[in-house]
């Protein structure tokens, strides 16, 4: 012990002192990277910079959650085309926002660009990047930027709240949701900037100060003009932070409980106040969108339906990710919550035993977040105000509070449970590289073919078997927007025609919608119909019951089968031309 304390080991905080004692800092890569912050308010020193909030208990604990959080990220380089279902349309749409950038565009004529409004911040980002770089590159770089930002904010939120930093890795699972697979890119933003703004929150209700005030301000609006779901989810998260961390930070012993809830409702009126910002913005574009479409904001079927509570809760793990047809990112969320019930478990045991001494004694969990989302979690609809997924989108910040609530591990496994959540975390890196280099290899043709299109025509798909072995949910359903993004056309089934995103259609522009559409169903495909005709290039993935060139015609184009002109063919993707085709199909 006193060659200790020559070394100054005296010195270091009790976490640190305790994670050289477990053995974790026994070769030099182990050796604590930030202390292992011990309790709210201590989690960070006054004076901690941003990298004081991105570091784990040790060196080599953060590089393996970086690791993990840029293997997340960086998977969406590796295909051409991105698994994520509406995200093609998002990617179009801000293609012509780039082009709308110039007053001469021939676009200003068919298009307009609404900037006030609760769903476009990436459609704005993308097509300022646009002018500096291809399309295509500048949304993957988006989204994959969205992902990091997300990893940091939660590893943010964590330790602002004092909680053992490598509980984020059991969020890592989570950072490619449910959400994002289905091509939510605003929402997948919003929920990043959200998280990031929650730990500005957290931080504010231990410390306020104007540099917190002005930047949770900032990041709220961004918020809300990203994503007004994700504004709301703010919301809720600030307020459920600020009533458990704003009544700990205020108290003292002997306080009375009338003047520390006067004192814990002024500093949580002082942290949540900066979102007013975000609320009022959101607010603002709500009446105005209204009062153009309140039909709009109600599905006359199917509004306020949800599955029984009992499938929620079975099929969570679906809804937080249900990305792979392997389902191995359920596998791995799963583990990560098994991680977290275990420590739950041994911490209970530890209680009734002998006492824990360190991290494990002076850590609070912060839990009213985590029972906040579980209840909006199970009462939240599938189809809410007209749209659609709702309730799963809630999910992933289910998980994220139940890694803040999760109790800290007692100390004699505390370095393998870090080990195991951060293997955990970085599977979950490596199994999407490799499920999106799967992907690239089942979708490469299709994106040829997109290549061999010619440029500024007019493209529909008609798609069968939408789905593919590596990612689920019909993937390739919006393939014709791809089109418009790669070749700067138009497309059908556009999104233009909704008014939450910031481009849209002039009125009486674009033709009226089918009777019976095909984006979801490719044998309701008419090519002589009305909406058929305003698209005459054709990209059809072809059913394996279609193996050559005479059947995929006579199955897509039936009596004009020899009408159609072939453009293109790689694999199993094709694409004609329909130009002169006659119009007496249905409407």
């Amino acid at each position: 012990m006193a060659r200790r304390a020559a070394l100054g080991y005296g010195r270091l905080p009790v976490s640190a002192r305790a994670s050289i004692e477990e053995g974790s800092s026994s070769h030099e890569d182990d050796r604590p990277s930030a202390p292992e912050a011990p309790s709210l308010g201590d989690a960070l020193p006054a004076g901690a910079g941003l990298l004081a909030h991105l570091q784990l208990e040790t060196r080599a604990a953060t590089v393996a959650y970086w690791t993990a959080v840029l293997l997340v990220s960086a998977s969406v380089l590796v295909p051409r085309l991105l698994p994520a279902v509406d995200y093609p349309q998002h990617l179009a749409l801000a293609d012509v926002a780039r082009r709308l950038l110039d007053p001469r565009a021939p676009e200003h004529a068919r298009y307009w660009i609404n900037y006030f409004t609760y769903n476009g911040l990436f459609h704005v980002v993308v097509a300022e990047l646009g002018r500096l770089l291809p399309i295509e590159l500048a949304g993957r770089l988006v989204v994959a930027s969205s992902l990091a930002l997300l990893g940091g904010g939660a590893l943010a939120l964590v330790r602002t709240l004092g909680r053992p930093p490598s509980h984020a890795a059991l969020f890592v699972p989570a950072i490619y949701s449910f959400s994002l697979g289905w091509g939510f890119v605003n929402f997948t933003l919003g929920t990043a900037l959200a998280v990031t703004a929650a730990a500005l929150v957290a931080r504010a209700l231990v410390r306020p100060s104007a540099t917190l005030f002005a930047a949770t301000a900032l990041l709220g609006l961004a918020c809300a003009a990203t994503h007004v779901l994700a504004m709301l989810l703010l919301c809720l998260l600030g307020a459920a932070l600020a009533a458990e961390v704003g009544w700990r930070s205020v108290g003292r012993v002997g306080d009375r409980l009338d003047r520390r809830a006067w004192r814990t409702f002024l500093r949580a009126f002082g942290a949540l106040s900066p979102l007013l910002l975000g609320a009022a913005w959101c607010i603002a574009v709500y009446k105005i969108q209204y009062a153009w479409d309140p039909v709009a904001y109600k599905d006359a079927t199917l509004e306020g339906t949800s599955p029984p509570l009992w499938q929620k809760f079975a099929y969570f793990g679906a809804w937080a990710t249900g990305l792979h047809s392997d389902r191995t990112d359920q596998v791995l969320l799963g583990a990560a919550l098994a991680v977290m019930a275990t420590g739950g478990v041994l911490a209970r045991l530890g209680r009734r035993g002998a006492p824990e001494s360190g991290l494990a004694a002076k850590s609070r969990a912060v839990v009213l977040p985590f029972f906040a989302f579980l209840g909006a979690y199970l009462v939240t609809p599938m189809v809410f105000i007209g749209t659609h997924l709702i309730f799963p989108r809630l999910a992933q910040l289910v998980v994220l509070t139940a890694a803040i609530a999760a109790p800290a591990f007692p100390a004699r496994v505390r370095t393998t449970a870090r080990r195991v959540s951060l293997a955990i975390a970085v599977l979950t890196g490596v199994s999407l590289v490799v499920h999106m280099a799967l992907f690239a290899r089942e979708t490469n043709d299709a994106s040829r073919v997109i290549d061999d299109a010619p440029e500024g025509r007019r493209a529909t798909a008609v798609v069968y078997s939408p789905e593919t072995f590596s990612f689920r949910n019909g993937p390739l359903v919006h393939l014709a927007a791809y089109y418009g993004a790669r070749k700067h056309g138009e497309w059908a089934f556009s999104f233009a025609r909704y008014l939450s995103v910031p481009v849209r259609l002039r009125a009486g522009e674009g033709p009226a919608w089918p009777k019976i559409g095909w984006e979801f169903a490719p044998e309701g495909y008419d090519p002589r119909c009305r909406y058929a005709r305003a698209f005459d290039l054709v990209f059809v993935k072809a059913p394996s019951d279609a193996p050559d060139e005479a059947a995929v015609r006579a199955l897509v184009f039936s009596v004009d089968a020899a009408a159609v002109r072939l453009i293109s063919h790689h694999g199993a993707y094709w694409l004609f031309d329909t130009k002169g085709l006659a119009t007496d199909g249905t409407l």
